[in-house]
């Protein structure tokens, strides 16, 4: 695991005190109907021709075979798939879904229009492939204390397939935190450290992710009460409810 160094680690505590008051809870997984956002059947049909997206490299590598290279599979595997997705259009299925989903879900619980990615970051780590992100803290290159971050996997994942954060503000003990397809995670990851390991699963994980905020947010504050607003409605089952009314 890539840890911070003394330096780093300094300047994040320091930074998380100076930011002010910290939310009920870093993080939150948010449930959505994949029946209604079938996010996973639309990457599987018109990105990648597959029937299973978690099995996505044993295609990759039947692929190579055939072409008589190593089956092998390198972080280059990983960014040729995200390539192949990236040629998606703007008027596509799957963005069309995405914009509905922050629009019609994640904006309504929260009660206020959304300041978010228009072409989110896609992600591939197919199995025995190094870490796609080391250990760190967005706010010490984003330098925005008003943004969370959204986690979004189309395939289960868990261990070393998914993403692992801190239990808390500075702690560095990062663990896995299990992510199933119609789930999302919704955490602080301005101040709470987060990434990834290498993936010794035998699954491929895809997934997007993303920063948002409330539209014309710069402090602190809202970004707390953003995340309090998310964790207080989609513990309480409000936001779950709202989908299907």
């Amino acid at each position: 695991m890539n840890a911070l160094n003394a330096t780093q680690s300094a300047e994040i505590r320091a930074k998380s005190a100076a930011a002010g008051p910290k939310p009920i809870k870093p993080w939150t997984i948010l449930r959505y109907d994949t029946d209604r956002f079938p996010f996973a059947k639309i990457i599987s049909r018109d990105v990648y021709k597959v029937k299973q997206l978690d099995l996505l490299h044993e295609f990759v590598k039947s692929k190579r075979k055939l072409l008589g290279m190593s089956d092998i599979l390198t972080q280059k595997d990983n960014l040729s798939a995200i390539a192949l997705f990236q040629k998606s259009t703007k008027d596509s299925p799957f963005y069309l879904f995405y914009h509905h989903f922050m629009q019609k879900v994640l904006s309504p619980l929260v009660g206020s229009s959304l300041s978010y990615s228009s072409h989110p970051n896609m992600r591939v780590h197919f199995p025995g492939t190094d870490s796609e992100s080391s250990f760190h803290h967005d706010i010490l290159v984003t330098r925005r204390m008003d943004q969370m971050n959204c986690w979004m996997p189309f395939t289960d994942v868990d261990g070393t397939a998914t993403l692992w954060l801190e239990s808390d503000y500075g702690r560095g003990d990062y663990a896995p935190v299990p992510v199933q397809y119609g789930e999302v995670l919704i955490f602080d990851g301005g101040y709470l450290g987060h990434g990834s390991v290498p993936n010794e699963s035998n699954g491929t994980r895809i997934s997007l992710d993303m920063r948002f905020s409330y539209k014309g947010a710069n402090t602190r504050i809202e970004g707390v009460t953003l995340l309090n607003q998310i964790v207080q409605r989609n513990e309480s089952g409000y936001g779950f409810k709202r989908m299907y009314r």
